[in-house]
């Protein structure tokens, strides 16, 4: 039998005569096509964030919360391909699962770098004031050996400890009575762009340190947020800026400030970073996802260290849902001159970062 749509000729008359096709079946075949341009067009839509990604200073806070967004897109594409048999939404998802890859994973792939020359051990934690005890302190410090120490969130124990156990020490801790102050929200907001207080960052060492200018403090208010220090390694002086630098988040909670003025901070260090003379390490929480434009604009300058030779791992450890975050906010940055190896973040059930140890120095020639 003939298809209904085809033309067929009409034996009396000897001409053709087309059948006209069914209303019901024209809107079916518009609305399948419909579908189909539709779930390719949502298919393709993730993939426009590499587009727009550095499009505004806002775009880091959909970085922040990119992974839940696209697990959120993913189950429910999953769930519309069981339950409705879709193809289509089977596409949708594996360009969910692919885009999950090249976003978010991707930043912790390991990149290629020679092993340094008489390195030093740099070890970076951010205590969270009463999660990591100065005890804690003490066994990161017999544990791994470090060579230099750059403490966030530290509170005046750890400061104590770690003095006890470093000859040179470079420290600015506030109170734990102030910085509880800060956690209620009870101080007002006196300390110029710091809307809490102080970074309360150390550094510690039996490396020789001097203390450097603030290089972007006629630029930024409130300067640098932490120290630009000079330390002697054995081949040869390096510059080491450890930061605290605030939150893109832009409320009234603890050390925050907005988006806009977190990276205009970034790029005054990428610019400071870029006119030293001296290798650079940048270290330290910088509050910076891997998949933001603020960490975008560090490693114009700088290597991640984290990632020569190495997987990194997310370090803001919190509980779900925070940990669908998958946030990797602390950082060691080097200059050129420098390599890094033996890179490892710390599984700790006290602090909500994980302390990052790492042996970094100058590459060989």
């Amino acid at each position: 039998m003939a298809h209904p749509l085809e033309a067929r000729p009409d034996l009396l008359s000897g001409t053709v005569t087309t059948i006209a096709p069914v209303e019901g079946e024209t809107k079916r075949n518009g609305r399948f096509g419909d579908r189909r341009i539709a779930a390719l067009a949502v298919a393709v839509a993730p993939w426009l964030w590499f587009l727009v990604r550095s499009f505004h200073p806002r775009m880091d806070q959909i970085a922040i919360a990119l992974p839940v967004i696209v697990i959120v897109l993913g189950l429910l594409a999953l769930y519309l391909t069981v339950t409705r048999a879709s193809i289509r939404w089977l596409l949708v998802f594996a360009s969910l699962v692919l885009f999950f890859i090249a976003a978010v994973v991707s930043p912790w792939r390991p990149q290629s770098g020679g092993a340094p020359v008489d390195p030093i051990r740099l070890a970076t934690v951010n205590t969270g004031l009463y999660w990591f005890s100065d005890n804690d302190v003490g066994f990161l410090v017999n544990q791994e050996q470090p060579d230099l120490v750059i403490g966030v969130e530290l509170a005046e124990s750890h400061d104590t400890e770690l003095r006890s156990r470093f000859a040179n020490a470079q420290a600015d801790i506030l109170p734990l009575e102030r910085q509880q102050q800060n956690e209620e929200q009870l101080q007002p907001d006196n300390d110029t762009y710091r809307k809490n207080g102080l970074p309360s960052i150390g550094v510690y060492s039996d490396l020789e340190m001097t203390l450097l200018p603030d290089p972007i403090e006629d630029r930024i208010n409130g300067g640098l947020p932490g120290f630009r220090l000079e330390v002697a390694a054995e081949t040869g002086p390096i510059v080491v800026y450890a930061l605290h630098i605030p939150r893109p988040v832009g409320g009234d909670g603890p050390y925050e400030v907005s988006v806009s003025d977190h990276v205009e901070m970034v790029d005054a260090i990428a610019d400071a970073v870029d006119a030293e003379e001296l290798p650079t390490i940048v270290v330290g929480d910088l509050n910076s996802v891997d998949r933001g434009q603020s960490y975008r604009r560090l490693t114009s300058e700088l290597s991640d260290a984290m990632r020569q030779g190495e997987w990194a791992v997310p370090t803001a450890d919190r509980p779900l849902p925070f940990s669908l975050l998958f946030a990797r906010i602390d950082h060691v940055l080097v200059s050129n001159e420098l390599c890094a190896h033996n890179g490892r973040s710390i599984n700790t059930r006290y602090a909500d970062h994980r302390p990052l140890v790492i042996d970094v120095g100058m590459c060989p020639t």
